[in-house]
């Protein structure tokens, strides 16, 4: 991923057990990996140790620096929740948030 952009997927369902409705929908968000060198990959897969991650990476602490840009409406994505699409998914079944 060094150097390139890629774009991550995360789907969610949401199921309603009281009505048996089932939502399903996908939030799509770009990462922009800035190029870096073989020493500063090794050293921040040292430090931040993000191997239980998807990729290997992550945007918190330290992951901030291997992104030249991110693009997309919920950063909670690449984390591997949509929160605004899960606040959505929930407004539609009658869960008013705040």
């Amino acid at each position: 991923m060094n150097g390139s952009t890629v774009t991550l997927e995360t789907g969610l369902c949401l199921l309603n057990t009281g009505s048996g409705r089932c939502q399903l929908a996908s939030e799509s968000y770009r990462v922009h990996f800035r190029r870096l060198s073989r020493q500063a990959l090794e050293r921040y897969l040292d430090r931040e140790q993000p191997f239980d991650c998807a990729g290997s990476f992550r945007s918190e602490a330290l992951g901030i620096t291997l992104f030249r840009a991110m693009e997309g409406r919920d950063p909670n994505t690449v984390i591997g929740l949509p929160l605004i699409l899960l606040t959505e998914l929930l407004n539609a079944e009658g869960i008013a948030l705040p």
